[in-house]
């Protein structure tokens, strides 16, 4: 399966909540990933600011309910995708946030699992957006433009990264990636 955009799975008005809830929540956390970058040997470490909302199928006491809307989510998603002849698993492996700042060094080309039936969704979650900020997502070599509201679902093996928001951007990129599997 190719990625799929699904455009404003979330309205304008959702958006704004969600942003606002999750970077007023008190549990994010600065994780330091090392790495060596070829093309920049002085490049070590990648940081990245997250927060996590289920894990391992289970809801994080910090989380407060967000865990149950990322399980309506999913379903939302497969509404949407009927329309294709597609359905994904429904059990939410886990969820969590990521937070990009302008110019970070946060974004590397991975796999989210080598699970052949799991699904990843990457959510849009800053409401406000425009190109020249960059924050794109890249994966299995298509751009996908940062599109507030919107999800782009892919097979969790695929490999992917995202693109880190310019100097000029004024607000904390804030994606969501949810992965789901058919059995926990």
């Amino acid at each position: 399966m190719k990625p799929i955009l699904i455009k404003n799975l979330l309205t304008s008005k959702e958006v704004f909540w969600i942003y606002g809830h999750l970077i007023s929540l008190p549990a994010w956390s600065l994780n330091t990933l090392s790495f060596v970058d070829v093309t920049d040997p002085e490049r070590r470490f990648g940081t990245l600011a997250n927060t996590t909302i289920t894990k391992d199928y289970q809801p994080t006491p910090t989380a407060g309910g967000l865990s149950a809307y990322g399980q309506s989510l999913v379903y939302r998603i497969n509404e949407r995708l009927k329309e294709q002849k597609i359905e994904i698993p429904t059990i939410v492996q886990r969820f969590w946030i990521n937070a990009t700042f302008k110019d970070s060094s946060s974004h590397w080309p991975h796999v989210d699992s080598a699970q052949p039936e799991a699904f990843s969704i990457l959510l849009f979650l800053t409401p406000v957006w425009k190109d020249q900020w960059l924050g794109s997502f890249f994966c299995d070599g298509e751009e996908f433009k940062f599109t507030p509201g919107g999800a782009v679902v892919f097979k969790s093996r695929k490999m992917h990264t995202g693109d880190n928001p310019s100097l000029q951007c004024p607000y904390v990129r804030l994606t969501g990636n949810i992965m789901t599997t058919r059995t926990p």
